[in-house]
């Protein structure tokens, strides 16, 4: 059975979500602007490579499907990986980029058994960021287990490099996790602290996702019918973070500017969401961001 966007409309207003009345004035971009996406994605891309991930550090950051080339040319390096040591199995790397003056903590993407428990573990759960704001247990928990040894190393590599800019990325389960690290990172001191999010799922209620969008430069994207973005549903009290950069071109295409709208509110039916229930046939638009994002996925489903 398919929910219609009127149907979804009531759902949302009668839960008392803030439905744009002015999306359709959404700003366009610039062309710097998008060369910027069209980079920090290739980050999020390299998170999927197992040699970026899997005892490299000191290693050149590498993308065996040729889907990070500027990462690999501005000889940005790993400064700390992690992967298989948590009940999540939260995996990805912290990168040094002298070329860019930026510190890179980057998420892998749904690949293990435990990446998909955590995906489907929907209950709230209280992160301590601000008065009755409410996270998804599984991406936070996500977060919380490798917070400590993560931030110990993104805390030191500033100390030595302090004019650089921190930056946060992920794809898909990467990007959920990503958000509420970026969230937790600026509480505790840092800032300016950038999230490029792409394909993220909702990660918080009202309240946390209202929080998030107040502390600013957050860039989230989504692509034209992707299903992840529109999950945990709306009636169950989760919401996304503002703005969205929703890409309408099709899968496999060049982006342009053009192809980018920029639309305001936790909920709002003028981009991914307005595109329809879920559905795996749509799954093939969560695997191009600008690029085939994923494509460094290995095979199987381990552990």
């Amino acid at each position: 059975m398919h929910i219609t966007i009127p149907i979804l409309f009531s759902a949302a207003t009668a839960l008392g979500y803030a439905i744009p009345t002015n999306s359709l004035q959404a700003r366009e971009i610039a062309t710097n602007e998008l060369s910027q996406f069209k980079f920090w994605v290739q980050y999020a891309a390299a998170a999927y490579c197992e040699n970026n991930y899997v005892d490299q550090a000191g290693s050149l950051l590498t993308c065996w499907a040729k889907n990070c080339p500027q990462v690999e040319s501005s000889g940005a390096t790993i400064v700390y990986d992690f992967s298989n040591t948590t009940a999540t199995d939260t995996s990805g790397f912290v990168a040094l980029d002298k070329a860019n003056r930026a510190i890179i903590l980057s998420f892998r993407g749904s690949y293990s058994v435990r990446n998909w428990i955590s995906d489907i573990d929907f209950p709230f759960v209280d992160p301590d960021l601000c008065d009755g704001c409410l996270a998804e247990f599984g991406f936070w928990s996500s977060w919380e287990l490798v917070r400590d040894p993560v931030s110990a190393v993104i805390n030191e590599t500033l100390s030595i490099y302090p004019g650089y800019e921190l930056v946060v990325v992920g794809h898909s389960l990467g990007a959920a996790v990503a958000t509420l690290a970026a969230a937790d990172l600026r509480s505790r001191g840092h800032i300016s602290t950038a999230l490029y999010a792409f394909a993220a799922p909702r990660v918080a209620n009202p309240a946390l996702a209202k929080h998030i969008t107040t502390q600013g430069n957050n860039y989230r994207f989504t692509h034209t019918n992707d299903p992840v973005p529109k999950l945990p549903l709306l009636g169950m009290g989760y919401v996304h973070v503002s703005p969205e950069y929703y890409i309408t071109s099709p899968n496999n295409a060049t982006v342009s500017t053009e192809d980018i709208k920029v639309l305001e509110g936790e909920v709002n039916f003028e981009g991914n969401t307005g595109t329809g229930i879920p559905l795996l046939d749509d799954f093939p638009a969560h695997h191009w961001y600008f690029e085939e994002t994923d494509g460094c996925k290995g095979p199987g489903l381990p552990f």
